[in-house]
């Protein structure tokens, strides 16, 4: 028997299994090293590609500089601001402000080696072009190209857009990059837009040089469209297959990153302080194609790792899957499902295992189901309990109340008590109902209060701030009027006269009770022993009422409910009822 299970063991023939892969990874490792030299050429000409991006970052950095340095010698230039900000020049200042505007233009561009044209046009409509030829624009319509609304919108920005076609005779007909700047006041109010255009042909000559058949490079703009490209296809669309990548760099705040598979090694290099993205793919194919035959060394490797991974996969699947199993049973039994057996099935340990598991659930199922039952048992035991002690105590005040009224002879408001005392009794000791809503619950207080004021007069009033999505919440039964009684016959000891405020509010997914009167308060020592549950005499707060009532509450809902006291001699005091909302 001790040999059988040796032998049917996991360990034994997983090891097995192992010894068999080592053997064959060692016979084929002469051959599969190969790969390693797949590898480093990856990661070598990687490294190329890097050096390459950096050159074009150069270049890129010196192209966005040079339109840093125009954009703020127009913007801080007066007479640009007073040419597109002024629309009552006289014919003098207006030509001498146009030939102030030319000499700046000038100077500005007099180190410009790129070819690209510069238009400013004013939101009165007003425009500067640095050069001879003719805009097919207006700039009315040009104001209202989204490229200009862009810029408005992001008026601290400097942003690369392409367009199918420029607004200038020379490139009215081919695809352009053009560069939107918007010119702002010194309040920050924008007053005009600058137009850097370069015509994409032009623009790619930053990295052509460095594209081969087998890589490609893409560059992209905050909003991933291509701006130019060597595949002229792309050019203009949104290129979502780098977003990933992207976003990535982004949160890692890194500037560079390279992604390789099997297929692709792609290089991704962020251009911060232009927002724009340069993204290179290499065909890994197509670079290793004229040094290698990949896809016969490719075979040789898929056939070995194969072979391997199909005796791992049926043997290892047969001898663990009843302990995939008995994991997933001990899953639900965490979350509380006692009702998980296993059937007893595969190696020795595994059987043990099973046999094991389900003695211990069906032994723990008996006993939760016990537990269970008795701790329901003694829960509603508790309440009922709690229940008649409220019940009696609650009568006893009322008949006397309208005792007195008897004795006084006052039979209309004896008559009137009755009624609201049947009604009281009605909804709180007929109906069986544990919980009651909250409108049902402050319809028994106002009862309650009404024949308290019968006997006592209107000294104390009684007022409610109910807000109305409260009041089809369910309450237990009888919680407000313990604290009205003693608020009545305790914070007024003396005929005062004075106000009792109920409110009830949503807090969260709870409801909050509070509960105010402006009588003589709580000494500090009785309400210390109020909170530690000791009996208390002559007291704001006496008898069975505060500490029935908090009981309740944390024996239904738990100990984060139940019943806060706060109180001032001389200035009143205030309780809080903190309960989950229940429909």
């Amino acid at each position: 028997m001790k040999k059988k299970l040796i032998k049917n063991s996991l360990f034994v023939k997983i090891l097995c299994v192992v010894v068999a892969g080592v053997i064959c990874v060692s016979a084929s490792i002469s051959y599969i090293i190969i790969n390693i030299s797949k590898n480093i050429f990856t990661d070598t000409y990687s490294d190329s590609q890097k050096k390459i991006f950096k050159e074009i970052n150069d270049e890129l950095y010196d192209f966005h500089g040079e339109l840093v340095k125009v954009i703020n010698s127009v913007n801080s230039h007066r007479a640009f601001r007073l040419f597109f900000t002024a629309n009552d020049l006289s014919t003098k200042e207006n030509f001498s402000t146009i030939h102030s505007v030319k000499n700046q233009m000038k100077s500005a561009l007099s180190t410009n080696t790129y070819d690209m044209s510069v238009l400013v046009v004013g939101l009165n409509e007003k425009s500067y072009f640095n050069r001879s030829e003719i805009l097919t624009m207006r700039p009315k319509e040009i104001l209202n190209m989204d490229i200009s609304k862009k810029a408005l919108e992001n008026s601290k920005t400097i942003i690369y857009n392409y367009l199918e076609k420029g607004f200038t005779s020379s490139t009215k007909d081919e695809g352009v990059i053009v560069i939107t700047k918007a010119l702002n006041l010194k309040d920050g109010e924008p007053y005009g837009i600058i137009y850097f255009t370069i015509k994409e042909k032009d623009f790619e000559k930053f990295y052509d040089y460095f594209t081969l058949e087998i890589n490609d490079i893409v560059l992209l703009n905050e909003n991933n469209e291509v701006l130019s490209s060597n595949k002229k296809e792309n050019i203009g669309q949104v290129q979502q297959s780098f977003r990933r990548n992207i976003d990535e760099l982004v949160l890692s705040k890194e500037l560079s990153k390279s992604y390789n598979n099997k297929k692709n090694t792609i290089l991704i290099q962020r251009l911060p302080y232009c927002n724009l993205t340069i993204c290179g793919t290499v065909d890994n194919y197509k670079a290793l194609g004229k040094m290698y035959d990949v896809s016969k060394i490719v075979l040789i490797c898929v056939v070995i790792t194969l072979g391997i991974l199909i005796g791992i996969f049926l043997i290892v699947r047969q001898m663990t899957r009843p302990l995939y199993l008995l994991t997933e049973k001990m899953s639900n039994v965490r979350n509380g499902n006692f009702d998980e057996y296993i059937e007893v099935k595969g190696p020795g340990e595994v059987k043990e295992l099973s046999s094991t598991f389900n003695y211990m659930i069906k032994d723990l199922n008996r006993y939760v189901n016990e537990l269970v039952k008795v701790q329901k048992e003694k829960r509603k035991a508790e309440i009922h309990a709690l229940q008649m002690q409220i019940n009696p105590h609650y009568i006893f005040n009322t008949l006397s109340s309208i005792k007195w009224l008897i004795w006084q002879g006052s039979n209309e408001k004896s008559i009137s008590a009755l009624d609201s005392f049947i009604s009281l009794l009605r909804n709180t000791i007929s109906k069986t109902d544990e919980f009651i809503t909250v409108e049902e619950e402050i319809e028994n207080i106002k009862n309650y209060v009404f024949i308290n004021n019968i006997r006592y007069g209107d000294r104390i009033k009684v007022e409610y701030f109910i807000m109305p999505e409260c009041n089809g919440y369910l309450v237990p039964k009888l919680i407000l009027q313990p604290f009205i009684e003693n608020s009545f016959f305790h914070g007024f000891p003396s005929d005062e006269e004075g106000k009792i405020q109920v409110f009830i509010k949503e807090q969260g997914e709870d409801i909050k009770i509070e509960i105010y009167d402006n009588g003589v308060g709580i000494e500090e020592e009785t309400l210390e022993k109020v909170k530690e549950k000791r009996e208390t005499r002559n007291a704001h707060f006496s008898g069975i009422g505060v500490n029935n009532v908090d009981s309740r509450i944390k024996l239904i809902y738990g100990n984060e409910y139940g019943i806060e006291i706060k109180s001032k001699l001389n200035k009143g005091t205030t309780v809080t009822i903190l309960l989950p909302m229940k429909k």
